[in-house]
């Protein structure tokens, strides 16, 4: 189908608002996807498969001895905010994949994980017969800081054959993405995709919002013990919520420098709004994505009640998503908590 190019003048009021008087471009979905695979996913693709060997690289250092956690514990947490980011938005190779299952299924097990080792699988055609609760981004966290494997054990072992496993996905997300990036889709596909999208915003919100903050809340009063979050035992809770939170940020707001040119650059669900004419709404969406921000930027993750604040807020987004924004982008919502396992 001929797509024409048009462009809305957006004037607002808001003195000095530079962002919002510049012209935004009518885009199409196919414009939105084409970006969103091109500036966005296969760079955050590339970037974790770049830092999933050096994990490798760092437990077998350890596990050959002498010891030397400290380098495979940067590794890993260089390589997990890298997931992060890739993940927060979880589309298309990651869901086809359920890559997000297979590197860090949460919680971790430590039973099944305990069970695992008992096995002491040996190559990585064992660990297929691993369950996913006990292996991943998790596991190998668990064996540098909960149960610290010492070299040339059993648990080392386990834990370079785990991050094996999680430098082959990165490298298959890594081909599948810059496949994504090089082939723009058709029409039709990249409406489906662009609705993939924002279900998986929406998702991505979520995972963060209830799975990753208030869920252990509640669970950790209804045990009247404190809440256990994900990344607790490596300290990384806050640094992989900021890194989740960015990408969220950066595919939700427009940039201050105003709405890119179509091709130039990601398209952000406020500049889609402000490209179809939404200006009041892409005004409130905005808004309330810096009210959020403000939250996570002052985000303590030791202390529950800054954390329950900042879920609350959090949920604004969910709602105006859910409510209005969703209806305006012409998406129907039907995210599940199993899209993006």
């Amino acid at each position: 189908m001929h797509r024409r190019a048009a462009t809305l003048v957006l004037l607002l009021g808001a003195p000095g608002a530079l962002w919002a008087q510049a012209a935004a471009p009518y885009y199409y979905p196919p414009d939105a996807v084409s970006a969103l695979y091109r500036e966005h996913t296969a760079p955050l693709a590339r970037a974790f498969a770049t830092q999933a060997p050096a994990l490798v690289q760092a437990l077998q250092a350890h596990c050959e001895g002498p010891t030397a956690l400290a380098p495979a514990r940067a590794a890993w947490t260089q390589t997990t905010l890298a997931w992060e980011r890739l993940a927060a938005v979880a589309v298309g190779p990651l869901i086809e994949r359920r890559s997000l299952r297979a590197i860090d299924f949460q919680p971790l097990r430590p039973e099944l994980l305990r069970r695992m080792l008992a096995r002491e699988p040996k190559t990585l055609e064992d660990m297929v017969r691993v369950g996913t609760p006990a292996k991943g981004l998790p596991a190998i966290e668990h064996l540098l800081w909960t149960a610290p494997a010492a070299p040339r054990s059993g648990a080392c072992t386990y834990a370079v054959l785990a991050a094996q496993e999680v430098q082959r996905e990165a490298d298959a997300l890594r081909a599948a993405f810059d496949a994504l990036a090089a082939t723009p889709p058709d029409e039709e596909a990249a409406v489906t995709a662009f609705v993939e999208f924002i279900n998986q915003w929406l998702g991505g919100l979520e995972r963060l919002r209830w799975m990753g903050m208030e869920k252990p809340l509640r669970e950790a009063e209804t045990r009247g013990a404190a809440p256990e979050f994900a990344r607790q035992p490596s300290g990384q809770t806050g640094a992989a919520w900021a890194a989740g939170w960015a990408e969220l940020r950066a595919l939700a707001r427009q940039p201050d420098s105003g709405a890119p040119a179509l091709g130039a650059g990601p398209v952000s669900i406020e500049s889609y709004l402000r490209g179809r004419g939404h200006i009041a709404l892409a005004d409130r969406w905005r808004a309330t994505v810096d009210e959020a921000d403000r939250a996570m930027q002052s985000l303590q993750p030791g202390k529950p009640a800054s954390v329950d604040a900042t879920a609350r807020t959090l949920k604004k987004l969910t709602t105006m998503m859910q409510a209005e924004v969703a209806g305006s982008l012409e998406v129907n919502l039907g995210f599940s908590s199993a899209d993006g396992d």
